[in-house]
């Protein structure tokens, strides 16, 4: 079996390069799948700590490390980095996909930043004006649903809201092998005159064009599996998930006397938990890109780079559901 090749920002995150590395470390312990990595970053801060880990650097390990000098501050504008600051790790790790000396890409830094270097380096699907970050959901239902934009583009026109509903159909069925998902729009209200007017010329295009479209869904219904795809702008996505992903601790302090009940509550909301699904894929764009959580833990990386590897391998930007 040939070996998948990530790139890896290892510089990016809350807790520094040293957790991120033991992340690779576990990842390529529990791998099931054969992945070599390029470690982006400070030559000198990366051997070190590798060092220090393991005991050895990372030559004849499957490890290389690409020298990254330049540094992301927080004034740089996210749509030039990846023009200004072409030696910065996170951009590093999307040149090296498109020179294909990688097959994915892997970073905890900032989502503006890893979407402009990705729409810019390696270009987007047809049709898509701009790429989304999905995420699923569990539900009551026998299945998750995928929501899409979680945190990519903040503000949305209907236009962008109709090609994330055509994405997020087109995700779903491959990757369930659902026929026709079902598909609606995240509003206030499921009646056509609520919300703004940007989801009503939105849901007005895709009740005559899209296959699957069921109209509005209520937030109170997003969990409740009676659609397939919930479609938002990034900004209302990405609140959705973290108050979602909050109800594991709220769970474990409000049920701790009943550990039988939190072990199987647990199991089911697993989808939820950022140490099990570690980064989500950035969907339309021509290569694989996966975004980790910023407060990104060893274990949660980890399972980041095993999602990697996994799309890779199937050849398709696989989200584990499980």
């Amino acid at each position: 079996m040939v070996p998948v090749r990530l790139a890896v920002d290892v510089e990016s995150g809350d807790f520094g390069s040293r957790t991120l590395l033991r992340g690779v470390l576990d990842a390529r312990q529990r791998s099931h799948i054969p992945f070599s990595a390029v470690l982006c970053g400070n030559r000198a801060a990366i051997e070190s700590e590798l060092d220090a880990l393991s005991g050895r650097g990372p030559g004849g390990d499957g490890l290389t490390v690409e020298h990254c000098p330049q540094t992301i501050d927080a004034g740089d504008a996210p749509a030039r980095v990846w023009k200004t600051k072409k030696q910065s790790p996170s951009v590093r790790c999307i040149s090296l996909q498109k020179e294909r000396a990688v097959d994915a890409s892997v970073s905890a830094g900032d989502t503006g930043i890893l979407m402009g270097a990705s729409v810019f380096l390696l270009g987007r699907d047809d049709n898509v004006a701009r790429p989304a970050l999905a995420a699923f959901l569990p539900t009551t239902g026998e299945r998750p649903s995928l929501m899409l934009d979680v945190g990519a583009n903040l503000d949305c026109r209907a236009d962008h809201l109709v090609a994330f509903a055509y994405m997020g159909f087109d995700y779903v069925k491959r990757h369930l092998g659902i026929a026709c998902p079902r598909v609606a729009l995240l509003n206030i209200g499921h009646e056509p005159s609520k919300g703004t007017r940007t989801l009503g010329e939105a849901g007005e295009r895709l009740a005559g064009a899209c296959e699957g479209y069921c109209g509005f869904v209520e937030g109170g219904r997003v969990l409740s599996g009676d659609v397939d795809v919930v479609v938002c702008d990034g900004f209302t996505g990405n609140v959705l998930l973290k108050a979602c992903e909050s109800f594991h601790s709220l769970m474990e302090s409000v049920l701790a006397k009943h550990k039988r009940l939190v072990r199987a509550v647990k199991k089911r909301m697993t989808i939820l938990n950022p140490e099990n699904y570690g980064a989500v894929p950035l969907l339309g764009i021509r290569g694989i890109v996966f975004k980790a959580h910023g407060s990104s833990s060893t274990e949660a990386f980890a399972n980041a780079l095993l999602a990697a590897v996994a799309a890779v391998h199937r050849r398709l930007p696989v989200l584990q559901t499980a």
